[in-house]
């Protein structure tokens, strides 16, 4: 018998768990599979019907599949039919509000057409959210909600917080703001890497969709320049962020792809710019047809995904613009009674589909809620 392993225990295959062509994923670990059809066939039966070691042990007698069964529980894969998922919550990455505004009005981004006020989480609030999170070894933490960190006047004490604790930051911004010696400071360590929102290389156009200034271009572009010859000291490295769903996006990423590429490696993501959730509709966006489903199959961000508003509210989601679900306050209560009670289990039991999703919650307009577990 392994450690832990109960040859009579009831198994099922956990909420968390959910499968691409080329992945197999678990929400709550943040861990990536081969998806071997083997296994793959073994999660969708347990799925419907939960089954015992023992039993599945004995239909399957092959040594190699009591292995893979035992690595499948091992990965949490494969949990107690008893056990109740919905309050489980590990904190990878952490999206923290120090700053509300944003120096562009990018047409594809609800602060072109509902722009936030210019608040500034207090530092000692920041300090005292750094503290409740000891224990905690996220794989990053990023200072912005749709604002541009580099407003903020904390920044670099923040980003020296984070150092101290060793939280990996993962810097996104439009760079228009990141002057050299800011370059200089963030090479000193500590980044886990840059997102550039950068949808152009041609400055006219660049200009029309960040609604900004020629010389705010030439700003983020010398910046990206600079970052991109150090990108090799961040384990994420540098990415261009390409937004705008426009006839011609194939040919502005090949643009970028070639520019950037002189200067060290570069990640193109392109983003197919979403309607976040509702909060923004033009034609630069790509606009979800509302979801008319009631079950569905889950959704990384609340298993995984801590998010804190500059006043010290816990709210849903990224896609959660005006962070109306707000699920607890951490001047209140703890990340692990606000993540694993009360409205966050809830959530988790609709999103991941053990009960009917509520007809309006923001989900319900989102592009990155799962139909289905598993392809096919």
């Amino acid at each position: 018998m392994q450690p832990g392993r109960q040859e009579d225990v009831l198994l099922k295959t956990s909420i968390f768990v959910n499968a691409t062509e080329s992945e197999l994923i678990n929400d709550l670990t943040n861990r990536f599979y081969d998806p071997d059809p083997n296994d793959i066939a073994l999660l969708k039966q347990l799925e419907r019907t939960p089954a015992t070691f023992a039993a599945l042990s004995a239909a399957h007698p092959d040594p190699s599949f009591i292995s893979r069964l035992q690595h499948l529980i091992d990965e949490r894969l494969l949990v107690p039919a008893t056990l109740d998922e919905t309050g489980e919550f590990i904190p990878h990455r952490i999206d923290i509000e120090t700053c509300r505004q944003c120096n562009a009005r990018c047409q594809f981004c609800p602060q072109s057409i509902s722009p936030k006020s210019p608040d500034v989480m207090p530092r000692e609030l920041f300090d005292f959210i750094l503290s409740a999170l000891d224990g905690a070894s996220p794989e990053w933490v990023a200072l912005n909600h749709y604002g541009e960190p580099l407003l903020d006047p904390f920044f670099r004490a923040r980003v020296d917080a984070l150092r101290a604790r060793q939280f990996p930051l993962n810097l996104f911004t439009n760079g228009s703001l990141m002057k050299d010696t800011l370059c200089d400071f963030l090479c000193q360590g500590g980044l886990h890497g840059i997102v550039f929102n950068f949808p152009s290389l041609d400055v006219a156009e660049w200009c029309e969709l960040m609604q900004l200034k020629e010389r705010f271009y030439w700003n983020a572009r010398r910046a990206l320049e600079r970052m991109l010859s150090v990108s090799e000291t961040m384990p994420n490295g540098v990415t261009i962020s390409v937004n705008a769903t426009t006839n011609n996006y194939v040919a502005r990423i090949e643009r970028l792809r070639q520019h950037f590429g002189q200067f060290g490696p570069v990640k193109i993501q392109w983003e197919n710019s979403n309607a976040r959730a509702g909060a923004i509709e033009n034609r630069l966006v790509h606009i979800e047809s509302p979801r008319t489903e009631k079950y569905f199959a889950g959704c990384e961000r609340v298993v995984g995904h801590l998010h804190i508003s500059w006043e010290g509210k816990v709210y849903l989601c990224c896609q959660d613009y005006d962070q109306k679900v707000v699920l607890g306050d951490i001047r209140e209560a703890s990340f692990g009674e606000i993540m694993s009670t009360g409205l966050a289990r809830r959530l988790r039991s609709e999103i991941f589909g053990l009960t009917a999703m509520s007809g309006n919650l923001i989900c319900m307009q989102c592009n990155k809620l799962r139909i289905e577990k598993f392809p096919g």
